[in-house]
């Protein structure tokens, strides 16, 4: 809920009109090499539908301008290496990927578009609490064991970093969290090749920006933007 990020934030004695608080975790885990870490923080923000095929689910999040909704939410994102899904030299094996965990998803969402669910503190396998979060993704989501969504090496790292990003943000891994998934676009599974001047194989095509494998966010898919705005301009 956002009342508690802004608690935990802030404190509960400041007087002062703060907007809704934000923040950013990061979690380098030992065990298994890997990064946990939140990612596009939506302060009031909800969980909204993003597929872009037919039979998969995909999440992401937003805010409104007020930033006045009841939630808050960021995605949890663990970074995966070539050797996790390259079985041979085809280029695209990422995409792929990506693809086999947002149509596993929509399987055991229910097959009707609803997301896959589960309590934070059930994913962890730790003392149940009171669910006083709603889902807000629509249409729905459906209760499920989330852990069979994705592999052990990322299950494992998403419970190790939830359970130190709580030791950051008091009851990140309480007050009824849930989790919801999967985000699986936050960065291209595949890069299409330019040259110094920003130019595809076809000269006067440059691609830029986080479908063409060049940023992970919007600032940085801005900034290539610019980038490639100006040499195109200095053309």
């Amino acid at each position: 809920m956002q009342s508690f990020i802004n608690e935990a934030q802030y404190g509960n004695k400041t007087k002062l009109h703060l907007p809704p608080a934000e923040y950013k975790l990061v979690y380098h885990d030992e065990e298994s090499g890997r990064t946990c870490y939140t990612f596009c923080m939506c302060p009031g923000g909800e969980v909204i539908a993003s597929a872009s095929e037919k039979n998969g689910i995909v999440t992401n999040g937003m805010s409104n301008h007020k930033r006045d909704g009841k939630n808050a939410n960021s995605a949890i994102l663990v970074n995966i290496i070539p050797s996790d899904f390259m079985i041979d030299n085809n280029p695209l094996n990422g995409v792929t990927f990506q693809r086999e965990i947002e149509q596993k998803a929509f399987k055991l969402g229910g097959e009707n578009y609803d997301a896959p669910s589960q309590p934070v503190y059930d994913y962890l396998k730790i003392e149940k609490q009171v669910e006083n979060v709603s889902a807000s993704y629509k249409p729905g989501t459906l209760n499920c064991n989330l852990r069979e969504l994705y592999p052990n090496y990322i299950n494992d790292t998403i419970r190790r970093g939830i359970l130190y990003f709580d030791t950051k943000l008091r009851g990140f891994a309480g007050n009824g969290a849930i989790l919801t998934g999967p985000e699986t676009r936050s960065s291209s599974p595949v890069r299409i090749v330019r040259d110094e001047r920003y130019n595809s194989s076809i000269v006067g095509l440059h691609p830029c920006g986080e479908g063409a494998g060049y940023a992970g966010g919007i600032m940085t898919a801005c900034v290539d933007g610019i980038k490639v705005a100006k040499t195109i301009i200095e053309k």
